[in-house]
Order: C-alpha cells, then sequence, then structure tokens
C-alpha cells in the first residue's frame, strides 16, 4: 500500500515528470506548478503541443547567475532557456537549491514571471518555478550540462520525456573528447570526503559506501571512555 507498482501509481499524473535526453540520463520536472500562463507562452504552440524550443544561456554556478543574469549582452528573451550547471553534489558539494532562476529584470517587467530553467542541482520544495532539476550526472563528473554552450538550441518534449540538445552527435562527440574535469575547491577535509564518496542525485545523492551500515542502529557502539 506505501510502495505501488508502475502498473498501479497512486496517482495517474502526479508533481513530477521524469526526464531523459542527450543531457542527462535522468531529471525530475515540477510539473504541478506549471501555471496557464507558463503553458500558454511555451507548451501551446498549435501542432507541437507539450514540445518547446528554446535558446540555452549557460551560468557556472548560482555566483556567476547573480552576476551575469541582468547582462544585455545574454541576449536572454522569451525564448531563452536558463540553465546552471556545477551544483550537484560533487560540484558544489552538496547539491544546492539553486535551480529556479528568476528571468532578468527586463523580462520581469514585461510579465514574465518565469522561464524554462535546467540545472544539475535542487531547488526547494515550496517554489513555484517548474524548473528541471536532478539532472544526472552533474556537469562536474562529465555529465551532458557540462558540454552545453550559451547560444545552443534545445528540445523539450513533455510528451516523450526529453530534453535534448540540438547537435549533430559528431559536434557532441567532439565536445565530450575535449571536456576536461573542473578544479574542485575543498573548504574543509569533510568536503573532499563527501566529494570522494557521494553519489548521484539519481541514486539519492547518498554516500555510496553507506548502504553497509543501514543495521548500524541494531549494535550498541564501544563505550568510548
Amino acid at each position: 500500500d506505501v510502495i505501488r507498482p508502475v502498473s498501479n501509481p497512486l496517482r495517474e499524473k502526479a508533481g513530477f515528470l521524469v526526464l531523459t535526453g542527450n543531457l542527462f540520463d535522468s531529471a525530475l520536472m515540477k510539473t504541478s506548478v506549471i501555471s496557464a500562463d507558463f503553458r500558454r507562452r511555451f507548451l501551446e504552440k498549435p501542432g507541437s503541443e507539450g514540445v518547446h524550443e528554446a535558446r540555452a544561456v549557460v551560468f557556472e554556478g548560482p555566483e556567476d547567475y547573480h552576476h551575469r543574469i541582468n547582462d544585455p549582452s545574454l541576449n536572454i528573451a522569451e525564448d531563452s532557456m536558463l540553465f546552471i550547471r556545477g551544483v550537484g553534489p560533487v560540484g558544489y558539494p552538496g547539491s544546492a537549491e539553486v535551480v529556479n532562476m528568476q528571468p532578468p529584470d527586463a523580462l520581469l517587467k514585461q510579465g514574465i514571471e518565469h522561464l524554462p530553467t535546467a540545472g544539475d542541482g535542487r531547488q526547494s520544495g515550496t517554489s513555484e518555478s517548474p524548473s528541471i532539476l536532478n539532472a544526472s550526472p552533474e556537469a562536474a563528473i562529465g555529465g551532458g550540462l557540462a558540454l552545453i554552450e550559451t547560444g545552443d538550441r534545445v528540445r523539450l518534449d513533455l510528451n516523450a520525456g526529453r530534453l535534448d540538445l540540438i547537435i549533430p552527435d559528431a559536434d557532441l562527440a567532439a565536445r565530450r573528447a575535449a571536456w576536461k574535469p573542473p578544479v574542485l575547491s575543498n573548504q574543509t577535509p569533510w568536503q573532499q570526503l563527501y566529494r570522494e564518496n557521494v553519489g548521484q542525485l539519481e541514486g539519492g545523492g547518498c554516500l555510496e559506501f553507506a548502504t553497509a551500515y543501514h543495521k548500524a542502529a541494531e549494535v550498541l557502539p564501544r563505550d568510548n571512555h
């Protein structure tokens, strides 16, 4: 009654949609907060309902987003999709609640309160942004988000459950071959240990070795006095 099979879900259409594509193996979109305005702007093109093509604008973490979101040279418009990377379990570390990015001030003044957004981090459960979250594998370990560039075209298809970078396979392979892992700076030894052992959000973002200790509470710890 608690854990149900796919054939007998608690709800046919729940609050999240699982996505895949050439940018990640899995991600979640918070469909429960898709507003009528968001649907009208991005998901109701006649003949292509539920499908949206956009120009990507990429940020390297929340600091970069806050610094550049109002930069006119980015040409952020209604047909843009905002991406943020480097905010997953390894990259941040710990997976930050920063994917629900607001549009630039110029669009907010036009009444455009949300743009499609995606990232390898999380967002607050109370956020009303229909973001694409928990992209796994994350950019910091070579996931597809590491390869996307500002100006690329992307295609979101909610009917097929996919988000794809529109690029020839050969070009994507060339980007992957040229990719180099980022240099990550640890502020504490605990961050180093965490980064070395944490899994991806598709598996819960847990310390991978910790599953061997799920019965730890059954044994009293040794007296340390």
